[in-house]
């Protein structure tokens, strides 16, 4: 009995033993979880976390197809060094070194030094990045490919401590074309142009990739890389065409080199859709080149000046009070309103004419009298103006979906503040009628030339016409019309044959090209007007469309504050108009037939070099004479032979290659030291920097075509 109650004894004992055993384990679980739930959580954060992995981006494209802007993948390669063995890492070290130096550069015993000392400094403590070793930075697959094919690095990631990052990086292949209309993908910053409006679309999937801390504060992946799989990003097509880009571009960017301009807008449109075909943003940035740095063409208000007239003449001309062969004053240049002094840009001496007369020479006077009379005397007056502008929409944004638009600034005449310099006065009307006490972006200037292009249909501008996503679903996005029409059937007639007038015999009648026709207006804005300066400034504008007849396209151009002699719309922003009208009519392709015989003395002006000359000319039979030692020539047609001049090529300053072929080009740049990149194919066409100026950068990109 003794016995038994003994080993019950012992049972109870253990029992409880437990019990108590089980309780001290249930209150350490309890405050654990409970009572220092937080503080082991920041403890096991501090060396295992979630980080979120954005998959790959979409593309962008043209609308012809042409790759806009693409994400390229590269890959950081780091190496631990420490995770290999001793025997595996000192049999392969040497192959390893001298395979690097055969593909990477640097000497063998260089990365035999790097990679041993880390190792050996890692094993004592003293290098907290031997398991983590950067070896190389933006490596292509291809190179990862061979990388894995090295000795040590061929036993695997465990035996062989090879730890590729994979990273991408955006690519735009045109680019600084379109550069901020395609925009940027920023990292620590928003992104801007169609990277940022449509980031929700072009942005891949968030994956999480578990990260385990090391020694030095450095994370490594729990998996490697290659076996994460990331959801990519859709796709979007946009409307520009890349042909009609480059050509604005182009002739953009002359003009303001030559009116050393501060910056320039160009925006050609469809008239029929909307779709924006090019958007060409050019600023100063102070080294001698123009770059898009921001987008003034959607952002950026200004006074339009007398762009503006024809939204005030179809305003006028709705009223019904004022007709095109309606007479108006224009007072030979200058008139009084109360106690400001308006002036046409000449005093002309024309005392009257008609309203279709008066725009076409793009009398400020005419324009500001005629809506002086019909709504300046009255409040109710300046109400009906604001009306007709409404109707008009101008006071409303375009929708354009690229971010940063603004709202047009338009007074409102009921909208009245105490010493508010915006309150409207009885100088509003007439100083609104030829663009001023008013701000709008060229977009919004555009788009009411188009709209009259288009027999008063108002269209959404707009820049994406697709949307593709990686399972193969399309989303078309069709043209927006915003409104019907602008105006009367009537006034829109009218509204196209004062833009007419203006080509023909007005202000723009300069740009006329045989066998082409448009429609337009010039603008010419004074800046800070108020202001008492020894240097006037003015921006210089062009807005119509082309043919004048079915129009296919509509275009503005806006040259910022231009310093040359001349700063008139018509001669500073016309020409570009009217160049890239040439340009997409296919009039510099045209040829008129020609006798054979003729054709063949015919011999374009050029310098090349010398030896590559004369072989061309002895095959073809051409009779030249050549002068000078030198190994380049300027070759010139005379009146029997051909002469090859010596060329001279300054060594201080960036020449001109324009028009050589490739190998011509590539060879006297690089003569002189610089590093040249080339775009296309055929001739040069373009450089990137200027002719004649001092070489202080070292590089230039060509173009061919």
């Amino acid at each position: 009995m003794e016995g038994r109650n003994e080993l019950l004894i012992r049972v109870y004992l253990v029992f409880f033993a437990f019990v108590l055993l089980a309780m001290i384990i249930i209150s350490k679980v309890v405050k654990t979880a409970l009572v220092e739930g937080e503080k082991w959580k920041a403890e096991g954060g501090k060396n295992i976390k979630l980080i979120d992995i954005e998959g790959e981006r979409g593309n962008i494209y043209s609308e012809h197809g042409n790759l806009l802007a693409t994400s390229l993948p590269y890959f950081d390669i780091k190496v631990d060094l420490l995770t290999s063995s001793d025997a595996n890492f000192n049999k392969h070290i040497l192959d390893l070194s001298l395979k690097l130096s055969q593909h990477f550069g640097s000497s063998p015993q260089h990365w035999e030094n790097l990679l041993s000392k880390t190792r050996r400094d890692g094993k004592r403590g003293k290098n907290s990045n031997a398991r983590y070793f950067s070896l190389l930075n933006k490596v292509t697959k291809e190179q990862l490919e061979l990388l894995k094919t090295f000795p040590l690095f061929n036993l695997g990631r465990y035996k062989g401590g090879l730890l590729p990052e994979r990273k991408t990086m955006r690519e735009r292949p045109f680019k600084n074309l379109a550069e901020r209309t395609i925009g940027k993908n920023r990292v620590n910053a928003t992104n801007v142009g169609l990277e940022g409006s449509f980031n929700g679309v072009l942005k891949g999937g968030l994956e999480q990739r578990l990260m385990r801390r090391l020694p030095g504060d450095i994370w490594l992946p729990v998996q490697g890389p290659s076996e994460v799989v990331q959801d990519r990003g859709s796709d979007i097509v946009t409307t520009l065409d890349m042909h009609i880009q480059d050509i604005a571009h182009d002739e953009l960017e002359q003009v303001l080199h030559a009116n050393k301009a501060a910056k320039g807008v160009a925006i050609v449109m469809d008239v029929k859709t909307g779709g924006i075909k090019a958007l060409v943003n050019l600023r100063a940035n102070g080294k001698g080149a123009y770059v898009e740095s921001y987008n003034d063409a959607v952002g950026t208000l200004s006074e339009p000046g007398s762009t503006f007239k024809l939204i005030s003449s179809m305003v006028m001309m709705e009223s019904g009070k004022v007709d095109l062969d309606t007479k108006v004053s224009m007072y030979g240049g200058k008139k009084k309103f109360y106690n400001l002094t308006m002036h046409d840009s000449e005093h002309h001496g024309t005392r009257s004419g008609t309203f279709k007369e008066a725009f076409a020479m793009s009398s400020n006077v005419g324009m500001g009298d005629t809506a002086f009379k019909i709504f300046g005397k009255n409040r109710d007056g300046w109400k009906a103006f604001y009306q007709g502008l409404k109707d008009l929409g101008v006071t409303t944004k375009t929708q354009i979906e690229i971010n940063g638009e603004r709202s047009p600034f338009v007074k409102d005449p009921s909208e009245r503040k105490k010493d508010d310099p915006n309150n409207w006065s009885g100088t509003t009307v007439p100083w609104m009628a030829h663009g001023y006490e008013l701000q709008m972006s060229p977009l919004q200037v555009l788009n009411i030339y188009n709209a009259v292009a288009n027999d008063g249909k108002l269209m959404k501008p707009y820049l994406v016409t697709e949307m593709s996503k990686p399972d193969g679903e399309n989303i078309k996005i069709r043209p927006q019309v915003l409104k019907q029409s602008i105006a009367s059937p009537s006034t829109i007639m009218k509204a196209q044959e004062l833009l007419k007038a203006v080509a023909e015999s007005g202000t723009a009648r300069g740009l006329k090209v045989d066998g082409l026709s448009f429609a337009g207006k010039t603008g010419t804005t004074r800046l800070e007007y108020w202001k008492e300066s020894e240097r006037k400034k003015y921006n210089a504008s062009f807005a119509g469309y082309f043919p004048a007849e079915n129009p296919k396209y509509s275009m503005i151009v806006v040259v910022y504050d231009p310093e040359g002699r001349d700063y008139y719309g018509a001669r500073v922003a016309g020409p570009v108009f009217k160049n890239v009208m040439k340009r997409l009519s296919g009039y510099e392709r045209r040829q008129e037939p020609r006798d054979v015989e003729e054709e063949r003395k015919v011999v374009y002006a050029h310098y090349g070099h010398k030896a590559s000359y004369k072989k061309v000319l002895d095959y073809m039979g051409y009779p030249y004479k050549s002068k000078g030692r030198g190994n380049w020539v300027e070759m010139e047609s005379g009146d029997k032979k051909i002469m090859l001049n010596n060329k001279r090529i300054s060594k201080s300053e960036v020449p001109d290659v324009r028009g050589k072929g490739l190998r011509d080009a590539v060879y006297i740049l690089e003569a002189l030291g610089m590093g040249v990149e080339v775009e296309g194919f055929g001739k040069v066409y373009k450089q990137s920097q200027k002719p004649g100026q001092e070489i202080t950068n070292k590089n230039i990109k060509i173009y061919l075509k």
